[in-house]
């Protein structure tokens, strides 16, 4: 009598378990790459590393005396010269801006987790991180996995919220534009990574090495995203708990001239909106840097001789303890949209 399973049949169950088993060694072999050898991931291992061998000088240098804490992008990373900070003006910060591209909740959480009491964290990243929907992105989770701290990858110390394990560990994967661009650079022997470990100084900051042309900052959302306003009032919240105060800080950019009007004042909408739960260190030029020499590769990006100025600019309003308003961010933007509307 012939039997009723068929050997196709019995054959679909091997097949299947054969492609999970290929599918988990592909996933396997790219983690692996992705963690020890993917350039990008790398490179900022090694800067966040740097960064915390500061941190912990400071902390041993002056037991007790705060210190400034710097989250943010590359904008951040570019800009403030922690050595600059402390021989000239007597402060103790850390650079720990990263990569914009690690998005908010990894960039806050990263400089978060170094925070003691009576430390200030200064959130000085790009408007866009807090005016866009989160998007959870591959660097982030790729990055907190290489770093063997996943809550890094949701700043579950700070908002509470779970580590997001499944699409973590998918983002493993390096993608086919990152394989096809290594393989581009592999051929035409050009560095694997634009930026090198040379370039980040024992603050944290980064110095600009790459110059080129690049577009200028045009005036971006002036409203926070949901996702944006959730994470100030989960760092309101961290902070009241850790004892930690925690600011906000207008990354400069170099805008184009005709434009600087409405990047001003949907700066000061922008800060309006943040002033309601972080104080937001007083710039009176609303993020407008004009020296465009004091920009390297992006408008984000500050020059060694940029890096000075924002460095003293920064120090200033720290030791001053200048802080915007609501009423004077009110003002700054009615008077905009007078000259807006002319």
């Amino acid at each position: 009598m012939p039997s009723s399973t068929s050997p196709s049949n019995r054959a679909w169950p091997r097949q299947a378990l054969a492609l999970l088993l290929l599918a988990l060694v592909t996933l396997a072999a790219a983690a692996v790459y992705t963690v020890r050898w993917n350039p990008e991931v790398r490179f900022y291992r090694h800067a966040i590393a740097v960064k915390r061998a500061w941190s912990a000088q400071l902390a041993a240098g002056a037991a007790g005396t705060p210190r400034y804490l710097l989250a943010g992008g590359s904008s951040a990373a570019f800009s403030v010269d922690g050595e600059r900070m402390r021989e000239r003006h007597g402060l103790r910060l850390v650079n720990f801006g990263l990569h914009a591209g690690m998005e908010a909740l990894f960039l806050v959480a990263i400089a978060a987790r170094e925070a003691r009491p009576g430390d200030t964290l200064i959130v000085a990243m790009e408007p866009e991180l807090l005016t866009t929907p989160f998007t959870a992105p591959d660097l982030a989770a790729q990055m907190g996995l290489a770093l063997g701290e996943p809550r890094l990858i949701a700043a579950s110390d700070v908002t509470g919220d779970p580590v997001p394990w499944v699409d973590s560990l998918v983002s493993m994967r390096p993608g086919a534009y990152h394989a096809f661009t290594l393989l581009g650079k592999l051929a035409l022997r050009k560095p694997l990574y634009r930026y090198s470990p040379p370039e980040i100084h024992p603050s944290g900051w980064q110095e600009a090495r790459d110059f080129r042309e690049f577009a200028l900052i045009q005036p971006g959302a002036p409203r926070l995203a949901a996702d944006g306003r959730n994470l100030l009032a989960a760092l309101v919240r961290w902070a009241r708990e850790n004892e930690v105060r925690v600011c906000y800080s207008l990354p400069w950019a170099c805008v184009e001239p005709t434009a600087i009007g409405e990047f001003r004042r949907t700066s000061a909408s922008f800060l309006r909106e943040v002033a309601e739960f972080l104080p937001v260190l007083k710039d009176p030029a609303l993020g407008v840097h004009s020296v465009r020499e004091h920009f390297s590769d992006t408008g984000w990006h500050l020059t060694p001789a940029g890096a000075q100025a924002r460095t003293d600019s920064l120090a200033g309003q720290l030791r001053a303890g200048q802080f915007w308003t609501p009423a004077e961010l009110d003002a700054l933007k009615s008077a905009a949209d007078k000259v807006q509307s002319r």
